[in-house]
């Protein structure tokens, strides 16, 4: 127990795929649109392998330019027509040294690069809209990126929503919002409520939808909310702390939560230290970092690894007990959002947080220095190596983070929406294609389904089991979003839909098999999480059941 729980606490990830985007074709139609702040011009293209048109409204304006430390608000109204063809900046984000750990992060998260750079200046969204006609309006997917709460941006190709909404009908929405320092700030001079700036950003993208959308031709009733990882953990948010009137149905959680976390003060810890390192006196500590140059702050706290996640705020954006909450929403006046949940992970999501990392044992002695010798050799038992899981200390690490920090917890709260009748599907990912690998056999690393279910993997290398694969989970996905009572096509927990198992790397960088009569097929969980009981009481000390 005392092992899953530190190493939870200590362990919070996200992260953000990147992908190269289809080569698109622009036809002529209509890309104007009158919202609320004013008269908007997106582009138009057509997606090569459906020939459908989609129009794209980047960079357009959710919010006002944020003032540092501040929540959002609405961007005052525009006279002229907005130029929506481009993308717009993304916010400030953090990349923590040394060296070779940030360039890695980099390479593998965040490139190519968002193409717009960076800005405080980052309110924006991109809209993603099947040009077709329909006899009623669409259906909506509310993207929220990962990226640790550290990085990530809204902008990137791998997010690139013109497959998406041109083979499946539904408009995508893909907005910014702050991360680190000035989206979690940590600061005591703060209110309670302004805390987590960065998950207020993510409401008032939200509200930006509901009073927006129509004139885009989408539905405001039928807007789905799927974040991964970071962005998983904000749709947690506002599942168990939803805005009134609740602004979204349904929910899809990739690769990450946040009602099963340990209660973290790092944000005003870090506040702290940044405020000496700035040489700010406490007292006015606030206006002094307001004041400092953005690269400087930005360097600051990249150079310390200085971590700012969100805390509890009594629901504002973030419920104190938010699975206790979810456990007893049975009851009338419920304070979570009971909608159809769709939640899953990946079979390596833990390689890359354990990267370079070969001795097992002394990366838990290290990682763990109150566990006895006795405490360590039990957990490294409980994943024996000499499975393709665990050739070796580095994948056996790889395997207990996996289990213990995202694949456990996502059972924990199927199990806890099947206990109050929500209804809800997992799957589990477990494809992995040579031209998506990040290193060598990085299997099913973390974040690495986001290109096929958007449609921007590499087109260049990919087979015909990835082109296939892609298809089935963007429909999978597409079938939930508009209709959420039915589900993405499999059946609910306790089963779970093992995706992609016929590409599953065979150790030479080859798949395993290149055909298959269905690469998504429903299955019991049992086998799978053979392990997760043992963590049960862990997590439910932690989320305070």
């Amino acid at each position: 127990m005392m092992i899953s729980s530190t190493i939870l606490s200590l362990v919070l990830h996200a992260a953000v795929g990147t992908a190269v985007p289809s080569t698109l074709h622009y036809r002529n139609v209509s890309t104007t649109a009158k919202i609320d702040s004013g008269i908007i011009v997106g582009a138009s293209v057509v997606e090569p392998e459906s020939q459908a048109t989609v129009i794209k409204y980047l960079g357009v304006p959710f919010g006002a330019p944020p003032e540092r430390f501040k929540p959002p608000r609405r961007p005052d109204p525009w006279t002229s027509p907005y130029d929506a063809s481009n993308y717009k900046p993304a916010c400030i984000q953090k990349f923590n040294y040394p060296e070779p750990m940030r360039d890695l992060t980099m390479q593998w998260f965040n490139s190519p690069p968002s193409p717009a750079g960076e800005s405080e200046d980052c309110l924006n969204l991109n809209v993603f809209v099947p040009a077709s006609k329909g006899s009623s309006p669409k259906s909506v997917m509310f993207w929220l990126f990962g990226g640790a709460f550290s990085f990530g941006t809204g902008s990137l190709p791998a997010y690139d929503g013109t497959s998406f909404a041109a083979n499946q009908n539904v408009i995508v929405v893909t907005p910014n919002y702050r991360t680190n320092v000035f989206g979690f700030p940590g600061s005591p001079e703060l209110s309670r409520s302004e805390q987590n700036l960065g998950w207020l950003d993510q409401r008032l993208a939200l509200d930006w939808v509901q009073r927006n959308i129509a004139a885009l031709g989408g539905d405001p009733g039928k807007v789905t909310i799927v974040g991964e990882s970071a962005g998983a953990g904000g749709v947690d948010a506002l599942v168990t702390a939803p805005p009134q009137p609740v602004p979204f149905r349904a929910a899809i959680m990739q690769s990450g939560q946040a009602s099963i976390s340990a209660e973290n003060n790092s944000s005003a810890v870090s506040w702290q230290k940044l405020t000496k390192l700035a040489n700010c006196a406490e007292s006015s500590a606030l206006k002094c970092l307001r004041a400092l140059p953005v690269d400087q702050l930005r360097d600051l706290v990249e150079r310390q690894s200085l971590p700012f996640f969100p805390v509890h705020d009594g629901g504002v954006t973030f419920a104190d007990k938010p699975r206790v909450d979810r456990r007893s929403s049975r009851s009338t006046g419920s304070s979570i959002a009971r909608v159809p949940v769709m939640i899953g992970t990946n079979a390596e999501e833990g390689l890359t947080f354990v990267y370079g990392q070969n001795d097992s044992r002394k990366f838990l002695q290290d990682s763990l220095p109150n566990a006895n010798a006795l405490t360590i050799t039990l957990a490294l038992g409980l994943y024996p190596k000499g499975t393709r899981q665990t050739e070796d200390g580095f994948h056996q690490l790889g395997l207990i983070d996996t289990e213990v920090t995202m694949q456990c917890p996502a059972r924990a709260l199927a199990q806890d929406n099947k206990k109050v009748g929500i209804p809800t599907w997992r799957y589990y990912f477990e494809a992995s294609f040579p031209n998506t690998e990040i290193f060598d056999h990085s299997g099913a690393w973390h974040s690495s389904e986001i290109r096929l279910i958007f449609g921007t993997y590499p087109k260049q290398g990919a087979t015909a089991l990835q082109v296939d694969l892609s298809r089935r989970m963007q429909t999978a996905w597409a079938n939930f979003i508009k209709d959420p009572q039915k589900g993405p096509g499999w059946a609910q927990s306790p089963s779970v839909a093992f995706i992609g198992k016929a590409a599953r790397d065979a150790g030479n960088g080859q798949n395993a098999k290149e055909v298959a009569s269905d690469p998504i097929v429903s299955g019991s969980a049992l086998y799978l999480d053979r392990r997760c009981f043992l963590l049960d009481g862990a997590y439910d000390k932690l989320s305070g059941v």
